[in-house]
This record gives structure tokens, C-alpha cells and sequence, in this order.
């Protein structure tokens, strides 16, 4: 029953067709191509039981002969799966075991026999140790389930499962089962819980077993369009990237959509009529067809008066280009099913309009879900998780009272005539204040070692907030070797001592998502670093995450006018990334090849991958010999060097022109690039040499907005304000500006947000003073995809400031911008400029011109 990758289960697509044979809306001459097909398939797999059903139910002329030799070659394989599980029982070990039960469940659920299929499944779980192979064998059932249409079995096998994940599932998996149980509450009529897990799923979408990614889509928009209100629809739907790549290839369903947002009802009926009967002609949506076609009205509806207190009947029938007689007979219907909050005046033609007071509406719907919720959905365990997450959100409303302290502090520093004895004080209020994040970040973990990353910068961040974050880049806790231990013989097969020559139970580093060991195989010569995912990361990340959406949406509406959540999403996407060391490894090489291809020496060093030894949780790399970065002070002041001489300032000035420049290639030339530069993953070698490490945060830029990018490259280097906004617009960022200079305050933003230089007398940004640049200009619209881009140059900038010093990024990929978008076709060359001179190139480089 398990259909290849990328597509959809067999099965499923059988039961569709059988579906089909059962509708009276489809035609005769079709039912008899559909009916060979169905027979085909039967006789594919030997469906002896769906055979019987099929020919008692009419849709199949029996054929006896056919029945026996069926029967016949269902039980001499089954005899043969018996003996491989006898055999295996006998004389070998516990996987072949389990594969052999396996075996014969996969051969029943493909013959289509339920009830033996189920029993069998429950003998192979029995058989199972790992959670993930257990995860597989719900699936298995899961299937079973939507192929007979069995709610009662896909309800108790999601409750499984999600039992399952308690026990610590994998990211994939529980993606996959968003969208499986997403199916379920589609098909039994919950199409708001249903549009929340597929609009999770969007972006992480693999489970092609039960249908194709189009109809996934349409599925999605089907569901949101009755379930969101106008602002979520438009972020979530209307604007998706997801959604906009795929619509267009599904009838009537783009203007659907489009048509009720932008209010355009006569488009909109005209799309709903041609969408109808591929809603009835599904087999999840059939059954309720007529409840979603009430659904929808009521939606387009109440759209349309929200915006009148009273409206003419006639006005009404002309918008939806439909007779008043349709309009009085439509609503009428409506209004007594307490559907729409109207009344008709039939004597003067018009709707009045009595909606509720929609605060004690909302206030009165937030404490009822809100009780529900906590009390028939979410488990003790889970209310205290909330509780805790609650609370520490909750520390925000001191913030406050935060600043009234620092106000007070600010007035006794005042105080102090001495300056001297000023830069103590603050220098001790900064050693307090970031033992406290230390701390927090440190207990939390999970995404909370992610934001230490991110706030830890000298460019954001005083000194000491940057001297105690930066241990926590590669020094966060660690998970016990012993645990190592069981996760390598897990993944691997074997155990350490099977595989490895010598292990390092000490580890070189520890970040948020995993360790690295240093080791040597057996019978090599050369040290290998080993990667290992801590147990249960991935699920304790990914709830940090979501609760920094909700906080996202609030801190966007309330107080920063920056588009937060769509940054948010971006980072929920790219983190799941992080969880599959396969990737990982895949990502590493391309962009090895792609910078040594590229140059005649890399500017960078990318580890070699040991290929046969990677799994989703293990990764094993050549060993690269030097020190981190965050050492280079230490290591220049140990040989006995001035770090502010000039043999020193070369050196870093080395390591920042080595860094820029694999960037400005990866992001401008490739639009594929390593998307997190922190100073943990970057070490110092010999002569020099940079070795740029951790290739978990990748990202992929479509050609659109690579070029887009370099353009606004151009545009910052020089200092062009009208091609900064027309970039802008080209990229989808929107703004909205009140600043009397605005394009010139536009060309600051830039320059800010994506480039590297501090503007002349800032050593460190305050993005959130009352005079900064985010205050007057509010960003409505940002692209998910080019925050990895916006990460990477901060983080850029926090590495150059670090090393002391301040250059432009924008100005070094000037000549790659233009290599860019002149293969584009979009500079010609007559519009490039001439080659500044090498030397001059660096002395700007380094910002001395």
C-alpha cells in the first residue's frame, strides 16, 4: 500500500475512483474507463476482499476463475512470509524479526484485508523499540483509515500518535501528522481546525501519500476561506509564496480567492459556480458540499454588509450580479438561521444591519474557547508547559517598570562627577543585567540559546552582555555522554566502540541544537568531528517558536511597526531545517563545490562529509584544525602581538575580506548560502585561513529576489535613494513612511537593515530608541525568504565590530551585484563601472576612505 516519494498512495487513489463509480454526476462513458481502471488495480494487488465488495455492491461482474486465482496466489505468499518470520524468529536478530512481521503487514494492507491488517500491525508494534518505526506503522493505519472512510480508527490511531511524540517523535513526522489529522477533521466537517494544521504544514509539506501538493493547496484555501477573517486571510492565503506558486494551476480556484478579498462579488460567484463541482466531485468534501456552500455565502455575506449600516436590496443583487428576488429569498433564509445580523425592510427595499458589540462579543468567545481549551483539549502536563510559557511572557509587562528603574539609575549616575567612576557603575549594571539573560537563556534552552546568538552582538549589545552570551554559542549545555553513546549506536547501527578508534567523551563545543565530539575511525589516520542532536531539541524549540509568533503578531500591532511574524516564519521554517542532518550534509557539499568551482582558492574552508556516515541525527566531517574566533584576542595577545597593531589589524582585516567575499558569492552569484555566521561557527587556521562550520541554517534564494537584492546592493553603494525604493518594491517590502526626507531616511533603512557599515560616530544600534529608523517607518510587508539575508549581514556586522572594524559590504559585492544582474540581462555593458584600482578597492574595503 506504500506508494513511491513525491507521490500519492496507490490506494487512495483507487478508493477515489471507486468513489467516482458511485456518483451520479459523472457520466457513463467516463464510469466505464474508470471501471477498468479499478479493476486493474484489483487485480494489481490481489484484492480479494475489496474484489468481493466490489462485485456485491454491482460495480464488478463476478468472475470465479479470476476469484480462485486470487485466492491462490494470496496464500502462497503469505505461506512464504510466514517462513521468513519463522526463519527470522529462529536465526536471527530482533530487526529481522520485526521486518519479517512488517513484511506481512504491508502484504495484507496491500491486499486490502482490514481486520487481518490491523491485527498484524498490532503484532509488529509489539515487535518495535524505536518511537519513529512505531510513528511509521500509525501511518500504515492512518491510511487504512481514510481508504474506508473509518473515522472511529483515524481518530484513536491520532490520539496514538500524538501519545507517541510524548515519547519524542521527530519534526517530519509530526509534520506529516499535522496534515493527516488536518484530512480528518476536513472530512468530518471541523474545517477551522483543519485550515489552522494545513496552513501550519504549508511550508513542510511531504505527505504526498494522500494526495498531490496542488490539491493539498486547494484543500488549504478551501477551508481558510471560511475559517480566517480578512487580515489572517490575506497574510496567511492571499499573499502566501506557497500558495501563489501553485493556485494558478487549479481551475477558478485563483480567482475564488482573489475575488472575495478584493470585494469583487461578481467574480467571485462566477468562480464559486466553476468550483463547485469539483467540491462535489471530491471524495473527503462530498458529504459536505451543501453545509460549505452555506458556509461560503455566509462568509461573502457578512463581508459585504460589514461595511454598511443599512444598504438597498437593489444595490445588494447589482454587486453580486444575481435578481432582488435572490438577494430577499438568500438572506431570508440566512437571517432566520441567525447566520447573518440583518433585518429586511421589504416596504423600503432596504438591509439595516444590528451586529453585536464585537468587544463583548470577542470577550465573551476568548473565555469560552479559552475554558474549553484548557479543560477538554490540553492535558495537566501541557496547562503547566503553558502556564510556565504564559508567565514568562508575562515578564514583559514589567518592561515598564524596567525603565522607570533605569531612569533611576541614569539619575544617580548623573550624580557622580567622576566619568570614570560613571563607566563603572554602567559597566557593573551591564555585568548584572547579562548574569540574569544568562541565566534565563541558559535554563530555557531551546530557542533561548538562539536569541543569546542574536542579542549577544558587540554592534547590539554592551560588552559585557556580549563577553557572557558569547560562551553560550558554543558552550551551551551539554547532553551526557551516556546519552551520546545511545543516540551514535541508534543512528548508526553500532556502538562507539564498533565504529571509532578513539571518541572525546569531553565535547569541542555544545550549541542549541547539538554537540560535536572529536574522534578517529577505526583504521584511519585522520580525526573526524561527530555531530550529535540532542534528544528532544526539536520539540522544545519548535513550541519556543510558536509562542514567539503569538508574541510576534502582538508586539506588531501594539508597538513596532515592522512585519515581525512574517520574520517569525521564516525562522520556524529555517530552524525545522536545522533538525535534518541529511540536509545538512547535502547543503555542505554544494556549497563547497560551488566556492572552490568558483575561485582559485576558496576564501573559506567547508568541511568534507564522510557520506556513509549522516542520518538525521548524526553527522560525521572531516576535522578541521584551529581556534574559534571568539579566541583570536587571547590567541594574537598569547605570541606576544599588540591586538591594535598593524600585523593584527591585517590579520583580521584578512579573515573579514575572506568572509565578505564567500558571502557576496553565495548570496549574489549562487542564491544559495550558509545563512548563520555567528562567531561560534567560524574558526581561525593557519596563514589565516577562515573555515566557516554548521551548515544547518541554509538558505535558497529564488532567482527573483537574488536579483532584487542585488539591485538594492547598487543601490546602497551608491548611495542612490530612488533605487533603494524602486528595489523596495521589487523585493516586496513595504513601507510606510511620514518623514519629511523620505527617501533619503528609505536609503538610511537600507543601509541599516542590510548593510554592515555603523553610520559615522554609532559604535553599537539601537534599533528600538525612540529616534530610530524603525519608529518612522513602519515595514507592513516583509518577504519571509530575505530575512535569512538580513540575519546574515547582522551578523556580518557583529563580527566586523567585534574585530574593530567598520566597513560596507553593500560597496565590497558592488562588482558581484553587477556580475549578477548583467547575466540577467538586466545591467548592460555599458552600465558597469570601470574597476576601481586593487588597493584603493581595499582601503575602502576596510572603511579608511
Amino acid at each position: 500500500m506504500e506508494g513511491q516519494e513525491g507521490t500519492q498512495q496507490p490506494h487512495l487513489v483507487l478508493a477515489h475512483k471507486r468513489f467516482l463509480l458511485t456518483h451520479p454526476d459523472v457520466h457513463d462513458i467516463e464510469k466505464v474507463r474508470l471501471k477498468e481502471e479499478v479493476f486493474a488495480a484489483v487485480k494489481a494487488d490481489d484484492m480479494v476482499p475489496l474484489y468481493e465488495t466490489l462485485v456485491g455492491e454491482g460495480l464488478l461482474e463476478k468472475d470465479q476463475s479470476f476469484l480462485d486465482s486470487m485466492r491462490a496466489k494470496n496464500e502462497e505468499e503469505l505461506k512464504s512470509l510466514e517462513e521468513k518470520i519463522a526463519d527470522a524468529e529462529e536465526n536471527l536478530g530482533e530487526s529481522e524479526v520485526r521486518e519479517a512481521h512488517l513484511a506481512k503487514s504491508l502484504f495484507y494492507i496491500r491486499t486490502g484485508d482490514k481486520e487481518r491488517a490491523l491485527e498484524q500491525l498490532k503484532v509488529t508494534e509489539s515487535k518495535t523499540v524505536a518511537v519513529g518505526q512505531k510513528m511509521d506503522l500509525v501511518f500504515y493505519t492512518l491510511q487504512l483509515g481514510f481508504f474506508y472512510m473509518d473515522f472511529d480508527l483515524i481518530s484513536k490511531s491520532i490520539d496514538k500518535a500524538k501519545n507517541l511524540f510524548e515519547e519524542g517523535g521527530d519534526w517530519e513526522r509530526k509534520n506529516r501528522l499535522k496534515v493527516y489529522e488536518g484530512l480528518y477533521c476536513m472530512s468530518t466537517r471541523n474545517f477551522k481546525k483543519a485550515a489552522k494544521l494545513f496552513l501550519d504544514s504549508i511550508s513542510t509539506f511531504t505527505t504526498y501519500e494522500l494526495f498531490p501538493y496542488d490539491t493539498f493547496i486547494f484543500y488549504t484555501v478551501l477551508t481558510s476561506i471560511i475559517s480566517l477573517d480578512r487580515v489572517s486571510l490575506k497574510q496567511k492565503v492571499v499573499d502566501a509564496p506557497e500558495i501563489l506558486t501553485v493556485i494558478g494551476k487549479i481551475p477558478c480556484l485563483s480567482e475564488f480567492l482573489n475575488s472575495l478579498y478584493d470585494c469583487q462579488y461578481k467574480s467571485f460567484f462566477s468562480a464559486f459556480a466553476g468550483l463547485t463541482e469539483q467540491i462535489k466531485l471530491d471524495r473527503y468534501l462530498h458529504p459536505h458540499f451543501r453545509y460549505y456552500m452555506r458556509e461560503v455565502r455566509t462568509v461573502v455575506y457578512s463581508q459585504f454588509l460589514e461595511s454598511y449600516k443599512s444598504v438597498t436590496i437593489e444595490a445588494m443583487a447589482k454587486a453580486f450580479g444575481v435578481t432582488v428576488e435572490f438577494i430577499d429569498l438568500e438572506l431570508s433564509r440566512f437571517i432566520a438561521a441567525g447566520k447573518l445580523h440583518c433585518k429586511i425592510d421589504k416596504v423600503a427595499g432596504v438591509l439595516e444591519t444590528n451586529r453585536p458589540d464585537a468587544k463583548n462579543a470577542l470577550y465573551q468567545a476568548t473565555i469560552k474557547q479559552g475554558d474549553f481549551l484548557l479543560n477538554q483539549v490540553v492535558s495537566p502536563v501541557e496547562q503547566c508547559w503553558i502556564s510556565l510559557r504564559i508567565m514568562l511572557t508575562a515578564q514583559c509587562a514589567h518592561y515598564q517598570m524596567r525603565v522607570d528603574r533605569r531612569v533611576v539609575f541614569q539619575l544617580r549616575v548623573s550624580l557622580v562627577k567622576d566619568l570614570q567612576k560613571q563607566e563603572e557603575m554602567w559597566e557593573r549594571q551591564h555585568e548584572l543585567a547579562a548574569d540574569k539573560i544568562y541565566a534565563m537563556c541558559s535554563d530555557l534552552g531551546g530557542f533561548f540559546l538562539k536569541i543569546a546568538q542574536i542579542i549577544g552582538k558587540p554592534d547590539l549589545a554592551p560588552s559585557a552582555w556580549v563577553r557572557r552570551l558569547v560562551t553560550l554559542f558554543d558552550r551551551a549545555p551539554a547532553t551526557p555522554f551516556d546519552t551520546v553513546q545511545l543516540v551514535l549506536k541508534k543512528e548508526l547501527g553500532q556502538s562507539v566502540g564498533e565504529i571509532f578508534e578513539n571518541f572525546e567523551a569531553e565535547p569541542l563545543g555544545s550549541a542549541s541544537i547539538a554537540q560535536v565530539h572529536r574522534a578517529r575511525l577505526k583504521g584511519d589516520k585522520s580525526d573526524v568531528v561527530v555531530k550529535v542532536q540532542h534528544p528532544g531539541i526539536q520539540e522544545l524549540m519548535m513550541t519556543d517558536i510558536r509562542n514567539l509568533q503569538a508574541f510576534a503578531l502582538y508586539m506588531q500591532k501594539t508597538d513596532i511597526k515592522f512585519d515581525l511574524y512574517s520574520v517569525t516564519k521564516e525562522i520556524e521554517k529555517q530552524i525545522g531545517y536545522e533538525f535534518d542532518f541529511v540536509r545538512e550534509a547535502n547543503a555542505m557539499e554544494r556549497i563547497r563545490r560551488f566556492l572552490y568551482e568558483n575561485n582559485k582558492k576558496s576564501p573559506v574552508l567547508v568541511p568534507r562529509v564522510l557520506k556513509d556516515m549522516v542520518t538525521r541525527r548524526v553527522l560525521v566531517m572531516e576535522y578541521i584544525d584551529g581556534i574559534p574566533i571568539l579566541n583570536l584576542g587571547d590567541e594574537i595577545a598569547k605570541r606576544g602581538i599588540n591586538p591594535g597593531s598593524k600585523i593584527a589589524m591585517t590579520a583580521k582585516q584578512n579573515i573579514l575580506k575572506s568572509m565578505t567575499l564567500a558571502y557576496g558569492q553565495m548570496i549574489l552569484k549562487s542564491g544559495f548560502f550558509h545563512a548563520d555566521p555567528h562567531p561560534g561557527n567560524i574558526l581561525i587556521c593557519k596563514g589565516s585561513e577562515v573555515a566557516l562550520l554548521d551548515y544547518g541554517q541554509v538558505k535558497d534564494l529564488p532567482d527573483s529576489l537574488r536579483l532584487g537584492y542585488a539591485n538594492l546592493v547598487l543601490a546602497m553603494a551608491d548611495n542612490d535613494p530612488i533605487r533603494v525604493s524602486e528595489s523596495y518594491r521589487e523585493l516586496g517590502i513595504d513601507t510606510l513612511s511620514k518623514c519629511e526626507n523620505e527617501l533619503q531616511e528609505l536609503l538610511k533603512f537600507a543601509q541599516t537593515l542590510f548593510d554592515t557599515k555603523l553610520p559615522p560616530g554609532v559604535v553599537m544600534l539601537q534599533p528600538f530608541s525612540e529616534d530610530s529608523l524603525i519608529k518612522k517607518i513602519a515595514v507592513q510587508a516583509f518577504p519571509e525568504e530575505l530575512f535569512s539575508v538580513l540575519r546574515t549581514v547582522h551578523l556580518l556586522r557583529g563580527l566586523s565590530v567585534g574585530l574593530g572594524i567598520n566597513y560596507s559590504c553593500a560597496e565590497q559585492w558592488r562588482p558581484i551585484a553587477e556580475e549578477a544582474l548583467y547575466l540577467a540581462g538586466r545591467l548592460k555593458g555599458t552600465d558597469l563601472k570601470p574597476r576601481v584600482r586593487k588597493r584603493r578597492l581595499f582601503r575602502r574595503l576596510l572603511g579608511r576612505e
